[in-house]
C-alpha cells in the first residue's frame, strides 16, 4: 500500500509533537539545532541560554532537588538594569485586578498571573532559597512614580513543617529604609485560616492578606491595593519606613537571586583554570 505523502507529513509532524511534549514532561527542552538539554535550574542559567534573545519574561525551570527534578515550573525572569544576574520574580503587585486575600492551600501553592499580580507559592519559594544562598531585592513605587529599593544580602524561608517562617534575612542596604527586620525576621507566615503570628487576634484576617506577621506589620506587600493616601491604620501595601502605614504603594515586587554574582563565577573558573595550569 501507498501511503499519500501529505499523510506521510501529518504523521511526521505528530510524532515531532510528541517527542517535544516528552522532552518537557520529562525535564528536558529541546533546541531549534534539534539537541537536547536540560531545563535550567534558575533564571541566570535561562536567560544565559537565551543569548541575544534574552529579555525579561516568564521562563520555565527546574530545581536540582530531592522532590523537584521531575516538577519543572514557571517563573518570571527580570533582567538587572544594572547588568547583573537576573532576579527570579517572587511576588507582584501592579494592580487591583488579582486578590491577594488568599487561605493557606492558596499561598502554599502560590496564586495570580505572571505577567501581571501573583505569588510564587511558599513550596517553591522553600525549595528555591534551599538549592543555593540568595539575596533578596524588594522594589516598591508610589504614586509620584517614585522607585525606591530594599536589598538583604540572604534570604530564605523554611518549610511547611517550620510554617514557612523567615527564617534566613541577611543585612539591609537601600533606599527605601528597613521595614522587614526588626518586625519581621524569623517570623511563621500566617493566613486568615492558619494564625501562626503573636497577636491576640488575626492579623492575617484583619489585614485580608497573607504575610510574615508578628503583632501585625511594619511592612505588608501582599495587602489589599488602595491607592496611595487612606484613612485605613495599616491597610493597603504597606512599608512604613518609606510612607507610614496610611500610605499604600502603587507598585511593588519582591525578587531573588543567587548570591554568587556572575563575576564570583568568571573568578572561581580562572582560579580553577590557574590550579590546572600550575599543576
Amino acid at each position: 500500500m501507498i501511503i499519500p505523502y501529505t499523510n506521510m507529513l501529518v504523521t511526521a509532524a505528530l510524532l515531532v509533537m510528541i517527542l517535544i511534549l516528552d522532552t518537557v514532561s520529562s525535564g528536558m527542552l529541546l533546541n531549534i539545532s534539534g539537541s537536547i538539554r536540560p531545563l535550567p535550574p534558575n533564571c541566570f542559567e535561562a536567560v544565559s541560554a537565551a543569548g541575544s534573545e534574552a529579555k525579561s519574561g516568564i521562563y520555565q525551570i527546574q530545581l536540582p532537588l530531592e522532590g523537584w527534578t521531575h516538577r519543572p515550573f514557571y517563573v518570571y525572569c527580570l533582567l538587572d538594569d544594572n547588568g547583573g544576574d537576573p532576579w527570579l520574580l517572587i511576588q507582584r503587585r501592579q494592580g487591583g485586578e488579582i486578590s491577594f486575600n488568599h487561605n493557606w492551600n492558596g499561598y502554599k501553592i502560590g496564586f495570580g498571573n505572571l505577567a501581571t499580580s501573583f505569588f510564587i507559592g511558599l513550596d517553591k519559594l522553600h525549595a528555591i532559597t534551599q538549592v543555593q544562598i540568595n539575596e533578596l531585592q524588594i522594589e516598591l513605587h508610589d504614586f509620584d512614580d517614585t522607585v525606591k529599593y530594599a536589598n538583604y544580602d540572604s534570604f530564605a524561608v523554611g518549610d511547611e513543617s517550620e510554617i514557612y517562617a523567615l527564617n534566613v534575612l541577611g543585612l539591609y542596604s537601600g533606599t527605601a529604609d528597613d521595614s522587614l527586620t526588626t518586625h519581621h525576621s524569623g517570623q511563621n507566615f500566617s493566613t486568615y485560616d492558619k494564625d501562626n503570628e503573636n497577636w491576640s487576634g488575626n492579623c492575617a484576617k484583619r489585614y485580608k492578606c497573607g504575610w510574615w506577621y508578628n503583632n501585625c506589620h511594619r511592612s505588608n506587600l501582599n495587602g489589599e491595593y488602595l491607592n496611595g493616601t487612606h484613612e485605613q491604620y495599616s491597610e493597603g501595601i504597606i512599608w512604613n519606613a518609606w510612607h507610614g502605614l496610611y500610605y499604600s504603594l502603587k507598585y511593588a515586587h519582591m525578587a531573588i537571586r543567587p548570591r554568587d554574582s556572575a563575576e564570583m563565577r568568571v573568578y572561581g573558573i580562572r582560579k580553577r583554570i590557574s590550579k590546572v595550569k600550575k599543576a
